[in-house]
């Protein structure tokens, strides 16, 4: 049994590794090739690109290392327990309406059990630092 399968895998794969697709033969006379070099000097002309110089800071006034503190020690003021919670994720969000929106980390805590909607969300603005708790289920 399996020599047949093989044999029908190797014919198979013959039939697609084999094929050719049609191309339409060129009816104007081939004019001289540029030599290899000539040809790798017009890609690379082709693939530079000029960007535009300018000088952005992608650096938020407030680090993750200290907005994850400022979270902390908003748990512990506001007496949340987070003892069989994890944390779960931390990442850099833009946050608000979209006529007053500020950057800011967003901290999420999960709760080991895995219960949906057990968990505990704390945002700290970037801008201001003020650390707001969001609501769960």
């Amino acid at each position: 049994m399996k020599i047949f399968l093989t044999i029908l895998l190797i014919n198979f794969l013959n039939g697609i590794l084999l094929a050719q697709t049609n191309q339409p033969s060129n009816p104007k006379p081939a004019k001289q090739e540029p030599s290899l070099e000539q040809n790798q000097q017009s890609e690379t002309q082709n693939q530079i690109v000029v960007l535009p110089n300018a000088k952005r800071k992608f650096r938020p006034k407030l680090s993750l290392q200290y907005a994850l503190k400022l979270a902390e020690s908003y748990i512990e003021k506001e007496r949340i327990d987070i003892s069989s919670f994890y944390l779960y994720q931390a990442k850099y969000i833009v946050y608000g309406s979209k006529e007053n929106q500020q950057p800011a980390w967003f901290f999420w805590w999960a709760n080991e059990n895995g219960a949906l909607g057990n968990y505990v969300e704390i945002m700290v603005s970037i801008e201001t630092g003020n650390v707001s708790r969001l609501p769960s289920m």
